[in-house]
């Protein structure tokens, strides 16, 4: 079974569509849904889909098909050294503990091999200094 995650984009025209479920059931994909947002300007959603490369190749396809913006993630998040202050925010509230501080020069290091690509760090960072990294 492979496992890859993307960001999907979509405009406010297809935000009602059953897209999710396409996959899950045309493509029997298992898809976690990690992030999703919906405003007025349209939605974005991180996912990871799990099942047979052949049939997440192909999920990918009916996606673009539909007009919706696909990007994988491999390396999820980039954090910027020069605008980090290590105050760290984003360690308390990441749930898998890819950000962590070392206790000797208190500085903030990510640790990408357990980061689960949901964002919950880019949100907290005050000086914005954590990105999807596309």
């Amino acid at each position: 079974m492979a496992k890859r995650k993307f960001q999907l984009s979509f405009t406010p025209d297809l935000v009602n569509e059953p897209i999710t479920y396409r996959m899950v059931k045309d493509y029997d994909l298992q898809i976690n849904i990690l992030r999703a947002e919906v405003n007025d300007v349209g939605g974005k959603m991180l996912i990871e889909m799990q099942g047979k490369a052949d049939m997440i190749k192909k999920s990918v396809e009916y996606l673009k098909e539909s007009k919706v913006e696909v990007r994988e993630l491999k390396a999820y998040v980039k954090k910027d050294e020069d605008r980090c202050t290590h105050c760290g925010a984003c360690i308390s509230i990441c749930p898998v503990e890819a950000m962590c501080m070392d206790q000797e020069t208190k500085m903030v290091h990510y640790l990408p091999e357990k980061c689960i690509a949901c964002g919950t760090c880019i949100d907290a960072c005050p000086p914005a200094a954590i990105a999807f990294k596309i």
